[in-house]
């Protein structure tokens, strides 16, 4: 509640403008002006506050005002409430958190509009800082660019100004495109056993549903086809392995790394593993269409034998115009990882980039790696971008000044060969 004083009053008023009781309309005109002074003086108007629902690296985030601090929680840990708690000093909130197992210390820095908002955070005792950002609940997205779950599966779409172009999941990937005009999307597509068509979707006026009807160019008659918006989850990185059998004979046990990838980032609840084997083009292209449909990011690793012309499985070379073929309509990875030897001393990674639509930077070796030093050098690779949430150039950058055997020289007497760590943008 503010409370207005109209005595005394502004300067630069009329000195009858006070004499309230005599003419009433001296006292609207005070009240007014009053209001006036309020609004516009310096420092008066409301700060942009951290006060409210967030969503945030670290899960759905919700702070509210607790006398002169801030506090609240965040769903971090398998949804588990942790407690956050903070001094707001103009766009800076300085806080400490507390997690089942740890506490930590941290800072958020608020965009001048209040909606969103950078930051770090490290837990008590460690040196190195990991990023934390945030931003208010997602508005409706006004376009028909998303991931859709449909009447004939999975579909995405990219809408640049009036065109859209994207894929859906039926007996294969099926190509769509179009042209949107107001909130009708008039298309063409063709499936992967030639059938093609038109169509007409209507996007709902909350934007998270469509409705709308298809014709193939051969039938007559025309039939429903429906969807609903894929919400992304706050949070959630996807870390998805792709594997090669190493074993080549019965007499050696089974080893894998996506498996101790699996293990390993069981603990960081925010990246979800997904590991799955290929024996050769065939396994890696199916495993590869569904990337389009997951809405979350996606780091994409591949573990398998290689060579300067691409990853090898048994007599099979899988090239970098290939790889990155497959991964053209995947727009959520953000980084390929090729777990392999000397993939990166040739072109491939050059390859993966031009066959790639949106190209998302490519890292790996430039030599022949050791087995037990190239997992050194992954894990803290990809723990330094999927926990730590750093940028996967600086991640290489502070391995290789931190890992000696991670660059192209080793240290003198190492019986770990330098593996060469490198990465393509």
């Amino acid at each position: 509640m503010v409370r207005i004083h109209l005595c005394p009053l502004p300067p630069g008023l009329p000195p009858d403008a006070g004499v309230l009781s005599a003419f009433p309309m001296n006292r609207i005109f005070a009240l007014a002006i009053g209001i006036f002074f309020f609004l516009s003086t310096p420092g008066w108007a409301a700060e942009p506050t951290f006060v409210g629902e967030w969503e945030s690296t670290y899960g759905r985030m919700i702070l509210k005002a607790d006398g002169k601090k801030i506090a609240g929680t965040y769903e971090y840990a398998g949804g588990v409430a942790n407690d956050i708690t903070g001094t707001q000093d103009g766009l800076k909130l300085t806080f400490t958190y507390e997690e089942p197992s740890v506490t930590g210390e941290g800072i958020f820095t608020l965009a001048a509009d209040g909606k969103s908002f950078d930051g770090k955070w490290r837990p008590k005792g460690q040196a190195v800082w990991a990023n934390w950002s945030g931003r208010r609940p997602s508005v409706p997205i006004q376009n028909f660019s998303g991931v859709w779950k449909t009447t004939y599966g999975m579909m995405r779409l990219t809408q640049q100004g009036h065109a859209v172009e994207g894929c859906y999941m039926f007996s294969g990937t099926a190509r769509i495109s179009g042209t949107v005009n107001g909130d009708k999307f008039a298309f063409k597509y063709r499936e992967p056993d030639g059938t093609a068509g038109t169509g007409e979707f209507k996007l709902s006026a909350e934007r998270d549903r469509f409705e709308g009807t298809w014709k193939s160019d051969v039938a007559k008659t025309v039939d429903v086809w429906t969807g609903t918006r894929v919400v992304p989850q706050a949070g959630r990185v996807w870390l998805v392995v792709l594997e090669a059998r190493w074993e080549s004979s019965l007499r050696e046990q089974e080893y894998s790394y996506g498996e101790m990838m699996r293990q390993f980032f069981t603990r960081v609840p925010t990246v979800a593993v997904r590991h799955r084997w290929f024996t050769g083009r065939a396994d890696f292209a199916k495993w590869c269409e569904e990337l389009p449909y997951i809405n979350e990011p996606v780091i994409f690793y591949v573990a398998s034998h290689g060579n300067e012309k691409g990853i090898t499985v048994g007599k099979e070379v899988l090239d970098g115009t290939f790889i990155g073929t497959q991964l053209r309509d995947a727009a959520s990875v953000k980084l390929i990882h090729l777990g392999s030897c000397l993939t990166m001393a040739g072109t491939v990674p050059q390859d993966i980039r031009k066959a790639d639509k949106l190209p998302a930077p490519v890292s790996g070796y430039t030599r022949t790696a050791d087995w037990a030093g190239s997992a050194v050098i992954d894990f803290a690779y990809l723990d330094l971008v999927l926990s730590r949430q750093l940028s996967p150039a600086e991640a290489v950058r502070q391995i290789r000044e931190n890992v000696s055997f991670a660059g192209e020289q080793g240290k003198p007497g190492s019986v770990i060969a330098p593996a060469g760590l490198k990465i393509v943008e």
